[in-house]
C-alpha cells in the first residue's frame, strides 16, 4: 500500500490528540526494497504546524529494531530526494545496537513526491544567464516551471521548508515512544537536523552531522565557497597529476588542458548525462567525477581535449518521461536562492571565479540560483542554535565538492562550545566514517553522550 492510500483510509488524529497518544504507524513489510530488518509504516502529520487543524498529510516512515537496544538514532537523509532510510546503511555498521528511525521528508519518496515537467526541468541552466536578455527568458521560463511542479496535496507544496520537516520528526520520535533520541544528518540532511536541533535538542543527546550545510550564509557566499571547494580539489588533481606517473596528464599543465577541452565542448560528440557538451558541463564533468577517481577524471580530460566524448556508449533517444520525482526545489523553501536580475548574475559568477580561476563556479551550488527563480518565499540566513546538553560533531572531508568545510567551520562558530569539528583527510563527499580513525572517534562521542 502506497503512503497516498494509506492516508486515504484511515481517519486521522488531531494534533491535540497526538500530542497526548502514541499512534499506530501500522508498522509492517515496505513497498519498496529495503534492507533486512527495515520495516515501514505511515505518520500522520498537519499539512501546515501553525494551523493544525487545517487538513493532514501521511509521511513515510522507517524503523529498524536492533536487539538489546542503546537507544535511538533518527535519521535525517541527504539530497534533497534520498529516501529516509538511506542513513540506516551508514548508521547499522557504524553504530551498531541502536535502534533507527527516519521519515521520507515531506515532498519526498513516499511522502507526496515533488514532480515537475521534465521538459522544464531541462532549461534550468546549471550557471544563471549573465545577459539580460537571457534572463528574462530565464524568469519566464521559471514562471512555467514553477506552475508544474506539486506534490498533489493541496497545500503541502507551501510547507516543504526544514522546520516543517523538524515537527515531523519530533512527531515521529513522540509516535515511537523515545522520551529522547541521538540525531544523524548527512549532507542536506545536516540542515534538518540543524533545525531539529534549533527547536527540539532538549530531547537530543549525541547529534552527528556529516557534510555540514551552513544555513547562515546568503546566496553568493554559497555559491563563491562552493566554487572554491571545488577548485581546491583541482588543486589537489594537479599536484596528484605531478607526482603519479600514470597519470594521463602527467607532464601537462591540467588547468591548459581543462581550458581545451572548455573551448572544444561545443563540437563534441553526443551527450553528458542527456545534456549537450558544453564548457559548463566540463566544469559539472570534474565537479561529479574527480572526487571518485582521479585516474580516471585525468583520462576524460585528456579525451575531451582531444575532442572525444569519454562516455561515447552513453544511451540516447529514450523517450523521456513526461513528469520526474525532482526534491532540489525543496531547498528554495529555506534558502534566498533565486538570483534576481542579470547584473546579480554577473556579480555572482565574477565572486566565484576570482574563488575558482580554472573551474569557474561549483556548478551544484550555482544551479540553485537558477532553479530558485519564480519560487517560494525565503526566510532570511539563520545561524545554527541547540537545546541539546551535549555538543554537536560535525564531521567533514577535508575536499568536499557539494559541501565544503568552511561551511562546518562556520557552524562551529555559531555553536561555540556545543561543536567538536572532526575533518577527515580525503577527497569526496560524505564516507568520513570509512576512515577507522573518524569511526572510532564517532563512536567513542556516541559512548559519551547516550544515555542508559
Amino acid at each position: 500500500m502506497t503512503a497516498v492510500a494509506a492516508v486515504a483510509g484511515m481517519i486521522p488524529l488531531t494534533f491535540a490528540a497526538q500530542a497526548q497518544a502514541t499512534p499506530d504507524l501500522g508498522w509492517g513489510a515496505c513497498d519498496k526494497p529495503v534492507a533486512d530488518g527495515v520495516e515501514c509504516g505511515t505518520l500522520t502529520v498537519p499539512i501546515d504546524w501553525a494551523k493544525p487543524g487545517k487538513g493532514t498529510v501521511g509521511l513515510r516512515a522507517y524503523r529498524r529494531k536492533a536487539e538489546n537496544s542503546r537507544g535511538t538514532v533518527l535519521g535525517f537523509p541527504s539530497g534533497p530526494g534520498q529516501p529516509g532510510d538511506f542513513t540506516f546503511g551508514t548508521l547499522r555498521p557504524a553504530l551498531p545496537g541502536y535502534d533507527l528511525i527516519a521519515l521520507d521528508p515531506r515532498g519526498v519518496g513516499e511522502s507526496h513526491p515533488m514532480t515537475c515537467d521534465v521538459d522544464k526541468i531541462l532549461k534550468i541552466p546549471y550557471v544563471p544567464p549573465t545577459d539580460a536578455g537571457a534572463f528574462e527568458t530565464l524568469k519566464k521560463n521559471q514562471k512555467a516551471f514553477w506552475s508544474t511542479c506539486t506534490t498533489g496535496v493541496k497545500n503541502l507544496d507551501n510547507h516543504l521548508d526544514a522546520y516543517s520537516t523538524a515537527n515531523d520528526a519530533d512527531a515521529l520520535r513522540k509516535a515511537v515512544g523515545a522520551k529522547r533520541v541521538n540525531v544523524y544528518g548527512l549532507s542536506y540532511g545536516t540542515l534538518l537536523a540543524e533545525r531539529y536541533l534549533e527547536k527540539f535538542g532538549q530531547h537530543v543527546d549525541g547529534s552527528i552531522i556529516e557534510g555540514v550545510m551552513n544555513p547562515d550564509q546568503d546566496r553568493r557566499e554559497f555559491m563563491t565557497t562552493a566554487a572554491a571547494g571545488v577548485e581546491a580539489i583541482f588543486a589537489k588533481f594537479t599536484q596528484w597529476s605531478a607526482e603519479t606517473p600514470d597519470s594521463a596528464l602527467h607532464g601537462q599543465n591540467p588547468a591548459d588542458v581543462f581550458r581545451k577541452a572548455q573551448q572544444n565542448a561545443g563540437g563534441l560528440p553526443g551527450k553528458f548525462f542527456g545534456f549537450p557538451w558544453s564548457d559548463v558541463m566540463i566544469t559539472r564533468y570534474f565537479e561529479i567525477f574527480a572526487p571518485r577517481d582521479f585516474a580516471e577524471v585525468a583520462k576524460g580530460l585528456r579525451d575531451l581535449a582531444d575532442g572525444r566524448n569519454p562516455f561515447p556508449d552513453e544511451p540516447g533517444g529514450e523517450p523521456l518521461p513526461q513528469r520526474f520525482e525532482y526534491a532540489d526545489p525543496n531547498t528554495c523553501s529555506d534558502w534566498p536562492f533565486a538570483v534576481p536580475s542579470a547584473e546579480e548574475a554577473r556579480l555572482d559568477l565574477a565572486s566565484a571565479r576570482k574563488a575558482a580561476p580554472v573551474v569557474g563556479y561549483s556548478t551544484n551550488s550555482s544551479n540553485y540560483s537558477s532553479i530558485c527563480v519564480g519560487g517560494p518565499k525565503t526566510g532570511r540566513p539563520k545561524p545554527v542554535s541547540s537545546r541539546s546538553t551535549h555538543p554537536t560533531l560535525l564531521l567533514s572531508n577535508s575536499l568536499d565538492p557539494a559541501t565544503p568545510k568552511v561551511w562546518a567551520d562556520a557552524v562551529r562558530k555559531q555553536l561555540g562550545h556545543k561543536a567538536i569539528h572532526v575533518v577527515t583527510d580525503q577527497v569526496g563527499h560524505g564516507g568520513g566514517m570509512d576512515d577507522p580513525v573518524t569511526l572510532k572517534k564517532v563512536q567513542d562521542y556516541m559512548a559519551s553522550t547516550t544515555r542508559p
